[in-house]
């Protein structure tokens, strides 16, 4: 009977849980998929690149919104069974408060296990993937990229301009091209007098026709030749979007050896460059603050499900009970947001991130203790 019991409870408060979670994820991805429309309208990515960007993001917003989406839905649903006297039948069958609180928190631990496969594999793992799709991307709206009569340097070494450009933008009159892929001391310039994109094989060329090409070595030697047709190749060039992994985007395991490396220890351990191209003491601090948003976070889990639960203690039939559940839920929103500024303080120094390592360990402490002094006070 009283395993029924609580298997109701924690599944409305799961449902609960799924569903707003979902709602706000979704909301806060479909603005930020009109905010990433930029990686289409000025850095030329197709569609495609776009979609699967924006996609692969939505692990880092769920992850985000999980304890906020947790504390609300538990603190809803307590409330809910308590006004329409749901958890009388509880303590009605010999159920304890005790008992009860101490099932959420059994199931806050596998939430708490869920969180933190979360953040610390699939968060960045689904942003490393998110931004290959970048690094990969042949800049398929290029010809969405020229503007008439104004320069344009979006991809990284080439500057471009045209006087004129047709309807389709994909014909264009007075060209001129700055081509500096060979380096600052070496570069070309091409104009031409008409041109035209054309794609082969899924690489756009610049056909260019009736022109001549300047070019440069060391500034000081300069050489031209006319030509009738020239095909560009714009497969050379990239995006001046950011391609090289950040360190959220980087395993849990590299930003871990990095931070042992920068240790001091004996013993040193091997990173591949690729994934992780910088590690020195010189973002230590980086390091520990992403460890912290990996690791730390969801040990709040617990706390803020002890939170929502010390509802249970005061009756709805005390003259303070509204005053008492807007205080619980404004602590609850206040320990939200001490999880992720005392994230901001980590990396300064040792004895600061031990302190900071322990925070929420003691405050659960404190919470739990106060629960049993009010539980079993007369």
């Amino acid at each position: 009977m009283k395993k029924l019991i609580f298997r109701k409870f924690l599944l409305d408060a799961f449902l609960s849980f799924l569903v707003l979670i979902f709602c706000f994820s979704i909301i806060v991805w479909v603005i930020q998929a009109v905010n990433y429309l930029d990686f289409v309208s000025e850095d030329g990515h197709g569609f495609k690149v776009y979609f699967l960007y924006t996609l692969f993001n939505f692990p880092k917003i769920f992850s985000k919104l999980f304890l906020i989406s947790l504390f609300i839905s538990l603190f809803y649903i307590i409330l809910k069974f308590e006004n329409d006297n749901e958890l009388s039948i509880y303590w009605s069958v010999g159920i304890s408060k005790i008992c009860f609180i101490n099932k959420v928190l059994k199931f806050s631990i596998i939430l708490l296990i869920f969180q933190l496969s979360l953040t610390s594999y699939f968060y960045p793992k689904s942003q490393d993937m998110s931004k290959s799709f970048i690094r990969m991307s042949n800049i398929d709206f290029f010809p969405s990229l020229i503007k008439e009569k104004k320069f344009i340097d979006t991809l990284s070494n080439l500057t471009i301009y045209v006087d004129e450009q047709s309807d389709d933008k994909k014909q264009f009159k007075n060209i001129l091209i700055k081509d500096q892929k060979k380096g600052n001391n070496e570069y070309q310039i091409i104009v031409a007098s008409d041109g035209v994109i054309k794609n082969n094989n899924n690489i756009n060329y610049l056909i260019l026709k009736k022109g001549e090409i300047f070019s440069s070595s060391n500034n000081k030697d300069f050489s031209s030749f006319k030509f009738e047709n020239f095909e560009f190749s714009l497969s050379n060039f990239d995006s001046k979007t950011m391609v090289v992994p950040k360190i959220q985007e980087n395993k849990s395991s590299n930003i871990i050896k990095c931070y042992l490396n920068n240790s001091n220890l004996n013993r040193k351990f091997y990173i591949n460059p690729d994934e992780l191209r910088i590690c020195n003491k010189d973002i230590k601090k980086e390091i520990v603050q992403e460890i912290f948003k990996r690791f730390y976070q969801p040990f709040f889990i617990p706390i803020l499900c002890l939170i929502a639960c010390i509802q249970i203690i005061n009756s709805k039939f005390n003259y303070n009970y509204v005053f008492y559940k807007i205080i619980i839920f404004i602590f609850g929103i206040i320990v939200l947001f001490a999880s992720e500024i005392l994230i901001k303080y980590t990396g300064n120094n040792f004895t600061q991130d031990i302190f900071i390592l322990l925070f929420p360990i003691i405050m659960f402490l404190l919470i739990y203790l106060f629960v049993l002094k009010k539980n079993y006070s007369p």
